[in-house]
């Protein structure tokens, strides 16, 4: 398992010092630092910062076509390993399902996002279909209520 340390970290100094040699989670809304993971890490990934947007805005309804080119522009990078497809933060199985559809880049270079309110067969489906699934958390499996998310994952 490859463990990717997010972003930002600040000041750079220390962002050079804890990427150097690992992996970078970089959030397309806080993405100021892409040029120096790219520079500093053995690889890293995007994050579509859905959850940023939807906790600054309550924003669900997102124009998705500033990150689709910025994961273009990144995605040939020889240390970029994949971006997170984005996902509706309290949305529904059938809004999620429509931004995969709408997803530019292909599974190879996309990784959906399962959250854990979201049916088993849904989960199934993306294991059969992508490389790699993202679980997220939301409703009873909120952060602060680790034992149930950790129950629903056995």
């Amino acid at each position: 398992m490859i463990h990717y340390h997010g972003g930002p970290i600040t000041p750079d100094t220390c962002a050079m010092k804890a990427w150097k040699g690992r992996h970078a989670f970089i959030s397309f809304a806080h993405s100021g630092q892409i040029n120096l993971a790219a520079e500093y890490c053995q690889s890293f990934a995007l994050d579509n910062g859905a959850f940023t947007a939807w906790k600054a805005a309550g924003k669900n309804k997102i124009d998705w076509s500033d990150y689709y080119e910025f994961v273009a522009r990144w995605k040939n990078h020889p240390g970029f390993d994949f971006a997170i497809i984005p996902d509706v933060i309290d949305g529904g199985e059938d809004e999620n399902e429509a931004l995969l559809d709408e997803w530019p880049h292909g599974e190879f270079y996309g990784v959906p996002v399962w959250h854990m309110n979201e049916s088993d067969e849904r989960f199934i489906r993306l294991c059969n279909e992508y490389p790699r699934v993202a679980i997220g958390s939301c409703g009873d499996y909120d952060v602060k209520r680790p034992n149930l998310a950790v129950a629903r994952m056995k």
